[in-house]
């Protein structure tokens, strides 16, 4: 239950920044990628890596949400570009189901426009069933931790209430990266350089919250020099596992974001190539 003093503490943390920009992706979307250049960009100093995740997984209160809020990694070593001390701009990556009821309290600490990615579904949940393998764990999850009827909501939440926000296609913005970046960076207010769509790698960061549980779910991203094409073939729907009712979940999920890409390109919120 959210109460006073977790509404007050999240209204303070607005104050320890100059700007605070929000993107809620499902997992597998190449989300952490796509933060990756936000890393690179000279107003932004910090990066907090989806901090409701150990509420979802542990049982963890918001206080440890507001600490790792207020602990976000210094992106000052890390980056190429030259960055000024000076510089508060922080940027925050969540998934839908770890923010879940919080989706409220994460989106306040923002005036920006909301960044939602999504990814063909059959692309996304398939490659969390085989990262899950690779790790020798339970590749049958629970079918919201796929993110998409959450993003529906969350979506759906903003247009309500007439909340600023974009959507963006993982392949749009990693086979056109200059194209579409410099479209959401103009919509920010924030200057774009294509120098940003490459950097150092760094496999020596640590965005895990869980003890190390996730942490080979970043080797790729943490490792790579920038932006790498989609070129991953799209698996037939045949392929994903009918157990947990997967492949009838990936037929709605199918649905969910078909319809995400047509309203938003009617409402003019959304950013492909």
């Amino acid at each position: 239950m959210v109460t006073q003093q977790d509404i007050n503490a999240f209204s303070s943390l607005k104050k320890m920044y100059e700007n605070i920009y929000v993107i809620v992706s499902p997992p597998r979307c190449s989300s952490t990628a796509f933060s990756r250049v936000f890393w690179e960009q000279p107003s932004i100093r910090y990066y907090s890596h989806e901090p409701f995740e150990v509420t979802y997984f542990e049982d963890s209160t918001l206080n440890e949400v507001i600490e790792k809020l207020e602990h976000p990694l210094d992106l000052l070593p890390i980056k190429s570009s030259e960055t000024s001390k000076q510089s508060s701009g922080l940027v925050i990556k969540e998934m839908p189901y770890q923010v879940g009821s919080n989706f409220d309290l994460l989106i306040s600490l923002t005036v920006h426009p909301i960044m939602f990615l999504i990814r063909d579904p059959r692309l996304n949940i398939h490659s969390r069933i085989t990262k899950k393998i690779e790790a020798e764990q339970d590749p049958r999850f629970p079918l919201v931790e796929t993110g998409w009827e959450l993003i529906s909501h969350q979506v759906r939440y903003c247009q309500e209430r007439s909340i600023p926000y974009f959507i963006i296609d993982s392949v749009d913005f990693r086979t056109c990266p200059s194209d579409v970046f410099s479209k959401i960076f103009e919509q920010l207010h924030l200057p774009f350089s294509t120098e940003m769509l490459s950097w150092r790698a760094t496999p020596n960061v640590n965005l895990d919250n869980l003890g190390g549980h996730h942490s080979h779910l970043y080797t790729r991203v943490l490792e790579s020099t920038g932006i790498e094409p989609a070129e991953e073939r799209i698996p037939k729907l045949e392929e994903i596992p009918e157990d947990n009712g997967f492949r009838d979940h990936v037929i709605k999920c199918m649905e969910i974001y078909n319809n995400l890409r047509l309203e938003a390109k009617k409402n003019g919120c959304v950013v492909i190539s």
